[in-house]
């Protein structure tokens, strides 16, 4: 089972394990599946022996039915969502469905019951509910503790405060005055969900009210916090007895380690001052030695699990194509493309508009600009006819889901003869729409594509479109061939050729990004 999960997920957990040497409270969520493997053992040992009685049918139906929906999410959200799939992580949201899946195959219902709660812990590892903490709270978390600080250093002068700046403090050594900043990093936010990961799974290992075991762990994360906070303080007080250097370059790196094992080593001694009690394993109702799971013949479950293993892993493999565009924890990587400077080689641009009237559709931060490109004579891509793009970037993804292309166009009473995916590298996945205007007689082609991209550590989602008017009539040069062909002939040059644009543009912006 755990072969067959690991081999499935394996781009997933691995993508995870990278994470851990990030400076990123997202950082501790690679602990999750190693933690819930250790839930599962105890599990076990507190469970007693299931009953001999056996529906193997039923857990087939359940069985199959989960490893279907993993499948669902693997399969069908990555092209309906494109990168937002991976910037939600919705891969590790289809992680705990399958491991239910294949528990239910290989040891039936009622080791799945019995899992329940280290299947569900592996829910955990999905990133999507902690990124309000990677946002907007972080810089909460800056400013509580900087305020704290601030407190304690009308009380302990050994740092001074900087004017208009709340997250500097100045250091005096012998006739050294340096300055030092409160991060992110240092804001207490990552032992914050480290906590709450190790501590959801001690809530597990403890016997008594849920009140009181919640009340806990909110003791805990208080504590961890307050403990950051000390942290800071004695980093402030080597720095003032020994230096700069000894303060960041010895004591930093590992007095964050040293102040969280020592809060949850505090959590773990106060466990019995809550009314609580760990649990004991001879207090299950049968041997540890004895439980053995009912299920007898596995051969079924074995043919169905490598068939959904194989395929699965094959997608996961896939998920690849998205990291230029999100790194591990499922940040923007790219900065947001712009109209103005994307260049083709020997291409030239010029700015056709700005359009206001698009606050109304995307949201009253959004913006929307449109350029003209044209080629040159000594362009190897070429074009006899110019290319119109336009670049929208909007914070709310949402408003680009509610006004598609496909719907805009159809609703404007253009007749849609085309409707190809194309792949134009850097892990986008664009599309082709080539439509026709009854009104004036006009072919025309469009290609478009959407992701996400950060300014000024803002989140935005950007929409590219590169269209074309007459284009079975123009002529081009330097087309790739190996784009698939549209649904309608007369368009396929065309698509190719944007296609083409698109990939050099797509490369350019990226290498851009990689080069800053």
């Amino acid at each position: 089972m755990i072969v067959a999960i690991s081999i499935a997920y394996h781009y997933s957990l691995l993508s995870l394990a990278r994470g851990l040497g990030l400076q990123t409270p997202l950082a501790y969520l690679a602990l999750v599946p190693p933690i819930a493997l250790g839930l599962a053992w105890v599990a076990l040992r507190r469970e007693p022996s299931p009953l001999p009685i056996h529906d193997r049918q039923l857990d087939y139906i359940v069985g199959i039915a989960l490893l279907a929906l993993a499948a669902g999410v693997a399969f069908l959200l990555p092209d309906a969502l494109t990168a937002r799939f991976w910037i939600y992580r919705l891969d590790l949201l289809g992680l705990p469905v399958f491991a239910a899946g294949v528990v239910a195959l290989f040891y039936g219902l009622r080791s799945l019951w019995a899992l329940r709660f280290p299947i569900a812990f592996l829910f955990l590892a999905w990133p999507a509910p902690y990124l309000p903490l990677v946002g907007d709270g972080i810089r909460a978390f800056v400013d509580a503790t900087s305020a704290a600080l601030t407190l304690i250093a009308h009380v302990i002068p050994i740092t001074e405060a900087v004017p208009g700046n709340d997250t500097f403090f100045f250091i005096h050594h012998g006739e050294e005055y340096f300055p030092l900043s409160v991060s992110s990093a240092c804001s207490g936010v990552n032992g914050l969900v480290g906590f709450i990961l190790i501590g959801g799974a001690l809530i597990y290992l403890v016997d008594g009210p849920l009140v009181r075991r919640f009340l806990w762990l909110l003791t805990g994360l208080v504590l961890v916090w307050s403990l950051n906070i000390v942290r800071i303080e004695l980093i402030f007080v080597v720095a003032t007895l020994f230096g700069e250097r000894a303060a960041i370059d010895v004591l930093h790196p590992v007095a964050g380690l040293i102040v969280f094992n020592l809060g949850v080593i505090g959590m773990l001694w106060a466990v019995p001052r809550f009314g609580l009690r760990f649990v004991r394993f001879a207090d299950a109702r049968s041997s540890p030695d004895q439980w053995t799971a009912p299920v007898r013949r596995l051969r079924g479950a074995v043919g169905v699990s490598v068939v959904v293993v194989m395929v699965l892993a094959s997608v996961n493999s896939g998920y690849a194509r998205f990291e230029p565009l999100v790194d591990v924890p499922g940040q923007a990587r790219l900065a947001p493309f712009d109209v103005r400077t994307a260049r083709a080689a020997n291409w030239e641009s010029a700015l056709v508009a700005t359009y206001e009237e698009g606050k109304a559709y995307f949201g009253s931060a959004s913006t929307w600009e449109r350029m003209l490109y044209s080629s040159t004579a000594a362009a190897s891509l070429r074009s006899s006819v110019p290319i119109y793009v336009d670049a929208i970037n909007t914070p709310d993804a949402n408003a680009l889901a509610a006004y598609g292309i496909e719907a805009c166009y159809q609703f404007h009473g253009f007749r849609i003869e085309s409707v190809t995916k194309v792949d134009i590298g850097g892990g986008v996945t664009a599309e082709v729409i080539d439509y026709h205007s009854p009104r004036d007689l006009v072919d025309w082609s469009a290609l478009w594509w959407e992701w996400p991209v950060r300014a000024e550590g803002q989140l935005l989602y950007q929409r590219i479109v590169l269209f074309v008017a007459n284009g079975p009539r123009a002529k081009y040069a330097g087309a790739a061939d190996d784009v698939p062909a549209a649904d309608v002939e007369r368009f396929t040059h065309t698509n190719r050729f944007l296609t083409t644009l698109a990939r050099l543009l797509v490369a350019d912006h990226v290498l851009k990004v990689a080069a800053s």
